[in-house]
């Protein structure tokens, strides 16, 4: 299944630098998030609209496909950088995931239904365990071979599912894109997978050191922000409890202060919600887009090593 190449000409660690690259670039961040976004809206808006399952359902969908063109989007963008060529622009690059969504479903279609065809022939290699007389034998052979087989094509599967999404934002079809990255896979496993670990620990890290910078700063927030807004920041019940406890024998003094006080409780309440859902944002795409810089760098050097006539 696997032919391991060992040339001199392999893959570079440089290549874990090129990817951080991605914390700085600011378009394939604006798109990604701007459609994550985007899908969440629809999908909250038809949730609440639609008085069955159907809202919800169809606003999942399009969730996962406002998903999807953010990915193809942001990747045209990274793919273009990695290759050191000037960036087609976020327009454009939407434009291209609106073209290219249908063939990232269908690519994955396909790999599904190879992945199916060979649980299919293994299932028929168990079933005829199940003959007389010499079936039963065939158990101790088969099963550890099956074990080493299935582990074996886990790490295929796992490159080749992977590195789809970079064939298509470099503007191969579906079955280029399929043989390109089945040969990927099949020549070059190790050195592919090491990486790709690799770029998983390294946006593993991004996301723990953004999440550190992140809570810093919301730690100087409130330092800055407790000696005036004290009552609103500690006032969890987000300024119900005052409306709610005024009492007519009160002065109206009082009162007034009251009201004055419930407006700033909501609006802090608002702002810390804005403060921490732009956290949880740039959380998730600052690393994605790194591993998915990383992803294209690898699949073009792959590609070069490969089939340099189809860069």
């Amino acid at each position: 299944m696997f032919h391991q190449h060992n040339s001199h000409s392999d893959f570079s660690f440089t290549l874990l630098l090129q990817a951080l690259h991605g914390v700085t670039l600011w378009r394939p961040n604006v798109v990604y998030g701007g459609c994550i976004l985007a899908g969440a809206i629809l999908w909250e808006g038809l949730a609440s609209w639609g008085q069955d399952a159907a809202g919800a359902v169809l606003g999942a969908a399009l969730f996962v496909l406002a998903v999807l063109i953010g990915y193809l989007a942001a990747g045209r963008l990274l793919v273009y950088d990695a290759r050191g060529e000037r960036s087609p622009g976020i327009w454009r690059s939407i434009a291209f995931a609106l073209r290219a969504w249908p063939r990232l479903l269908l690519l994955v279609v396909m790999e599904g239904l190879l992945l199916l065809g060979i649980g299919v022939v293994e299932m028929l290699a168990f079933g005829l365990t199940r003959i007389p007389a010499f079936g039963p034998y065939l158990v101790v052979p088969l099963f550890p071979l099956a074990v080493i087989f299935n582990a074996a094509l886990l790490i295929l599967a796992i490159i080749v599912f992977n590195l789809s999404g970079p064939a298509l934002w470099h503007g191969e079809g579906v079955a280029k894109a399929l043989r390109h990255t089945i040969t990927i896979a099949r020549k070059r496993p190790g050195s592919v997978l090491l990486m790709m670990l690799l770029l998983g620990v390294l946006s593993s890290a991004v996301a723990v050191v953004i999440i550190l910078l992140l809570y810093g700063g919301y730690a100087l927030t409130l330092a800055a922000a407790t000696p005036f807004l004290a009552n609103a920041l500690y006032d969890h019940g987000g300024g119900e409890a005052l409306l709610l406890d005024w009492l007519p024998n009160l002065h109206v003094a009082v009162q007034q202060w009251q009201q004055s006080v419930a407006p700033i409780v909501h609006w802090t309440h608002s702002g810390q919600r804005l403060s921490w859902f732009a956290a949880g944002i740039l959380t998730f795409l600052l690393p994605n887009v790194v591993f998915l810089l990383g992803m294209a760098h690898l699949y073009l050097e792959a590609l070069e090593l490969e089939a340099p006539e189809d860069l």
